[in-house]
Order: C-alpha cells, then structure tokens, then sequence
C-alpha cells in the first residue's frame, strides 16, 4: 500500500507544478490592452454540440480570458436542437451566443458598434 500512496502523491505533486508554472507563464504573457475577443465553434450535428460548446468553454477558462469573451455556437444548418443545447448550455456559459453563418459578421459588427 505505500507504493501506491507514494505513486499517488508524486503523480499529484507533478500536476500541481505544472498549475503553478501555467500560471505564471500565463500571468507574465498576459498583454495590458487586451481587447474583446470571440471564440467561435460550428458543429457539425446536434451531437457534437455540447461537446464542442463545453470543450471551447473549458478551453477560455484554462487560459483565464479575462472579459468580456463571447462564445460564439453557430448553427448554420438552423437545427432547432442545436438551439435548444445552447439555450440549455447558456445558463452555465452566460457568454454563448448563438448565431446563423450568414449572420455571423454582422452580429460583431452591431456588437462593436453598440459598444
């Protein structure tokens, strides 16, 4: 049983170390004047949705983004399923949005613009 302890708190040592240098890496890497950015996702079906959705939110919040961030979930096939997972998923993630293809540039471009 003591190999297994010491396995499992060397194996829990390493992965604490590595948080503590991704967080100084990213804290003297992180720019002043950071301005708004999107992150935009576009799956392919209703079943690669969340998946998608989740992975892109996790990915923002590794990297500790600062706000304001949008999410972006285009459906560019008007799923009304794909809608439906992102409605769900936007209470967790309030910066989902969801738009149409077409739509997109235009959505950032009023975005900008009302700001």
């Amino acid at each position: 049983m003591g190999v297994v302890s010491a396995i499992l708190v060397v194996l829990l040592s390493v992965f604490g170390a590595v948080e503590v240098i991704r967080k100084i890496v990213f804290w003297t890497l992180k720019t002043e004047n950071a301005s708004e950015f999107s992150v935009v996702v576009v799956p392919e079906s209703a079943e690669d949705c969340e998946y998608l959705v989740r992975s892109a939110a996790e990915k923002m919040r590794w990297l500790d983004f600062d706000e304001p961030v949008r999410l972006v979930c285009v459906n560019d096939k008007e799923d009304p399923e794909i809608d439906a997972i992102c409605q769900t998923l936007s209470v967790k993630y309030p910066y989902l949005f969801v738009s149409k293809s077409f739509e997109i540039a235009y959505n950032e471009r009023d975005r900008v613009e009302d700001t």
